[in-house]
């Protein structure tokens, strides 16, 4: 599967880039390959060296998209659209002043005209994601473990927890533009033998979402590539896309029917719903927003840094030092 070759690339990358001692870094590659292994994710890295254990998986139709369109849907199932209705970005009072509201597309429009000088910080992801998620929901459960070990100079990550009302789904975020080293597999961009249609030792309930491909060229020459998973032995299955803009920026995001924890023992997965929330075409309209950049005004940072502080995290895991879960 393709996560194996992913999580090969993670581990080589890890010891080569980040400070802490080899072992420590290949004891915790391993850890969390045994975790996500579980996800068994027919993963699509969006775009970097650094992100290859970002474990994003994307799926099925979207609305409203401009260009060519190539689907391939899994065996024995057809492209589908989610049944969720899409994102509603708000304008709340406390939105950071660099927000703005959608167009047509339900795209969200280009930021303030601030000065974008400032680098992009995992605390200003979550308040940009917030913002432009459904009123109503709430972001918890910020894995402080996954965020210290999938993120550096060219890749910022997040992965929490997001309730609409319905059941908790763990959501994993990536943006980057971090070129794809040598022996790392590039980004997906087609459905051509694509692999993660397959379920695997459970029956898939009858609210849960067919697997399905599909692949899109916008007219601005960005590529979406979209799909919904297969289950795995627990039943859980994924939702997510992937933007591959022409500047070089890679926007991911992946949406659980489940919430993934943080545990030294233990599948550490809980099926919460039939459907990850939000539905594809919210996310993608999420990941196409002009806002992901790596470069964000400064308002942008601030707003983030405030509103970081709201959001709960999971413990530390017990197999791992305190320093691990360090990102502030």
């Amino acid at each position: 599967m393709d996560f194996e070759d992913d999580l090969a690339g993670m581990l080589v990358e890890s010891v080569g880039e980040l400070d802490p001692p080899v072992a420590a870094m290949v004891a915790a590659g391993s850890r969390a390959g045994r975790q996500r292994r579980r996800i068994r994710r027919g993963l699509q890295i969006t775009g970097a060296a650094a992100m290859v254990a970002a474990l994003v998986t994307v799926g099925a139709v979207v609305t409203q998209r401009g260009g060519p369109a190539q689907s391939v849907p899994a065996a024995g199932a057809s492209a589908s659209s989610s049944a969720s209705s899409g994102a509603s970005p708000s304008a709340s009072p406390s939105a950071s002043p660099s927000v703005s509201a959608t167009d047509s597309s339900g795209v969200s429009a280009p930021p303030s005209a601030a000065p974008a000088t400032a680098d992009l910080t995992w605390q200003a992801m979550l308040k940009i994601l917030h913002d432009q998620l459904p009123p109503g929901g709430q972001l918890a459960e910020l894995d402080t473990y996954a965020v210290k070990f999938r993120g550096n100079a060219n890749t910022r990550y997040v992965q929490l927890q997001y309730n609409d009302g319905a059941g908790a789904s763990t959501v994993m975020l990536s943006v980057t533009n971090a070129p794809v080293p040598t022996g790392i597999r590039a980004p997906k961009t087609d459905c051509v033998d694509w692999k993660g249609g397959t379920d695997e030792g459970r029956d898939r309930k009858p609210g849960y979402e067919k697997p399905s491909c599909l692949a899109t060229v916008r007219p601005d020459g960005t590529r979406v590539f979209e799909y919904i998973t297969g289950t795995d032995g627990f039943g859980l299955y994924d939702e997510a896309v992937d933007v591959d803009r022409p500047d070089g920026t890679q926007v991911s995001i992946t949406a659980a029917n489940a919430t993934l924890d943080q545990v030294a023992a233990g599948p550490g997965i809980t099926v919460t719903r039939d459907k990850p929330p939000v539905g594809l075409p919210g996310w993608e309209a999420i990941a196409l927003s002009p806002q992901w950049q790596m470069k964000v005004p400064q308002s942008v940072v601030d707003a983030g840094a405030a509103f970081a502080k709201t959001v709960g995290r999971l413990p530390c895991p017990s197999d791992v030092k305190a320093a691990d879960c360090v990102i502030d």
